[in-house]
């Protein structure tokens, strides 16, 4: 009878200590177990994180700083949370979209014209001017002069405007096959160009572009360049760029074209902006396919946090490993009960017996 009692009270103890750890620790488990899911991870962090305050004062900010696309998608991310948001707001939405036409014509030619126009429609502009070779024919020169004459050039930019080149080249053989690639890639240079990359990131890529380029195949490039021969210096311009960099900036273009295709030019100098490193533009372009609506608002609301798992906290790696030595104590107890369960049932037959 005495041990009868002590079982029970020791299986209730294991019940009472798995109350207490279970809900502390099993979250960061689940953060763990999504580090490699964008979109799973963000929406588990935003529980907690998304109220009616902070939605709406996001909002605010949003229209205020011109982003209608921002200010649809935090929107769209209140209503996933059944967050109403009144009137007043969505027509002060309305007058920003109509307010945005005239605007996107004047920053177009600005953009294509000088590749250093950050809003939405400037960026458009420095995308059809790189695309045509014209951008990236003009950093190539005006970096790259720099260089040849011992001066020191946005190591960054001139990289990017002469992979863009050769990237523009195939993109012409293939009729467009590589044209998110080469848009992706020239809303990176235009951003880095208008300092709008994180710190960060801007010091990763300048070490990922650091000894990138061949200053003879560069030298052949400018000269052809004087000449206003764009065909031999894109042909030049394909050999400017060492191979293994080489495959490391297309990549970089593929995922921010991606984010692009997804996110729009907004949503692309949201990543650029809150990055570490090239990989988080992969990253992103996960989060941006599962969830093209919300995306940017996630991003706004979580920050990178949406994108990595990031170091744990020393408290919740200390309910973790609790969680470890609760799962342990309680296979051993489940091991003695069985035991203990087995030797008393011969003994209760022999009895009846």
């Amino acid at each position: 009878m005495k041990r009868t009692a002590l079982a029970l009270a020791v299986v209730a103890g294991a019940i009472g200590a798995g109350a207490v750890v279970l809900p502390r620790a099993w979250p960061g488990w689940q953060e763990a177990a999504l580090a490699h899911d964008p979109a799973a991870l963000s929406q588990l962090r935003l529980q907690g994180a998304v109220d009616r305050h902070r939605m709406g004062a996001e909002i605010d900010r949003a229209i205020a700083d011109g982003d209608s696309e921002l200010t649809e998608s935090l929107i769209d991310l209140a209503a996933e949370h059944g967050i109403a948001i009144g009137d007043e707001r969505r027509q002060r939405l309305a007058a920003l979209k109509d307010e945005a036409t005239t605007r996107a014509l004047r920053d177009f030619g600005s953009g294509f014209l000088s590749g250093e126009r950050i809003t939405g429609a400037g960026l458009a502009g420095a995308v059809t001017g790189d695309v045509v070779g014209f951008g990236d024919l003009r950093d190539l020169a005006s970096e790259g002069q720099k260089l040849v004459r011992g001066e020191a050039p946005d190591q960054l930019v001139l990289t990017l405007a002469a992979a863009g080149l050769a990237i523009s080249a195939a993109t012409w053989v293939s009729l467009g096959g590589g044209l998110p690639v080469r848009g992706g890639l020239s809303l990176v240079k235009t951003t880095a160009k208008a300092g709008k990359l994180s710190p960060r990131l801007a010091a990763n890529l300048g070490r990922m572009t650091a000894g990138a380029i061949d200053r003879p195949a560069l030298s052949a490039s400018l000269a052809a360049a004087a000449k206003f021969d764009l065909a031999a210096t894109r042909m030049a311009s394909a050999k400017i760029i060492r191979p293994a960099v080489m495959t490391r900036i297309a990549t970089l273009g593929q995922d921010a074209g991606a984010v692009y295709g997804k996110l729009g030019q907004g949503g692309l100098r949201q990543v650029l902006a809150l990055s570490d490193e090239a990989a988080d533009l992969g990253r992103a372009a996960k989060l941006a396919a599962a969830k093209p609506s919300t995306a940017r608002a996630v991003l706004k609301v979580l920050g990178r946090s949406a994108l990595v798992l990031g170091a744990l906290s020393l408290t919740t790696v200390s309910w973790m490993l609790a969680l470890l030595g609760y799962a342990l104590a309680l296979a051993m107890l489940a091991q003695r009960l069985g035991w203990w369960l087995g030797r008393r049932r011969p003994r209760r037959t022999l009895h009846a017996a």
